[in-house]
């Protein structure tokens, strides 16, 4: 995760644009029963090797089932885009490799609870997005994300929901422009 990253590696990163997340400790120290309903992929995909069991083959099926619930302009999902999403998470570890991703998040959060009793934060600008329906709507996403990070801009995309550039690809290029456009003035 960028913010995991940012964190660790401040020297590396200029600045931050983290979309319809945010920080996996925030998620977990909020978690009950109404948020466990949309966040249960992430419990689920810690378990070992159980997701790539059930997964198995059916790539394009457990992906599908995340675009149909999780957008809400379904149209900005094209074929072609599912289908490249299909390609890169068929090669060889590419599910394992995602499912360890949420099996790091013990680690992660133990990490992000270090860093937060030792007072460390984002020194670099960070751009939060959220769309309308995705699930971080549900959160007072910006505020999370000013508790983390000393200069925190954002908005919520309207009429989008998780899938950010596919769905709302025009308002996305708008807030990066203007937001690595601050940068470029400085």
């Amino acid at each position: 995760m960028g913010h995991r990253w940012a964190l660790d590696r401040p020297e590396q990163v200029e600045r931050l644009a983290v979309l319809d997340i945010v920080p996996t400790r925030e998620m977990f120290r909020r978690l009950d029963a109404s948020l466990a309903s949309g966040y249960w992929h992430w419990l689920f995909q810690m378990q070992p090797d159980l997701p790539e069991r059930l997964v198995g083959h059916d790539i394009r099926g457990y992906l599908e089932y995340f675009f149909e619930r999780w957008t809400y302009n379904r149209h900005g999902l094209t074929p072609e885009a599912v289908d490249g999403y299909v390609r890169a998470f068929s090669r060889p570890g590419a599910m394992r490799a995602s499912f360890d991703d949420y099996r790091a998040m013990e680690q992660d959060v133990a990490l992000d609870d270090i860093d937060a009793a030792e007072g460390r934060r984002l020194t670099m600008p960070v751009l939060a997005l959220w769309g309308s329906a995705g699930l971080p709507s549900r959160l007072p996403t910006l505020e999370i994300w000013r508790a983390y990070a000393d200069d925190v801009t954002g908005a919520e995309i309207p009429e989008c929901g998780h899938f950010i550039p596919e769905e709302q690809p025009e308002a996305l290029l708008g807030h990066l422009r203007s937001f690595l456009a601050d940068e470029a003035s400085r």
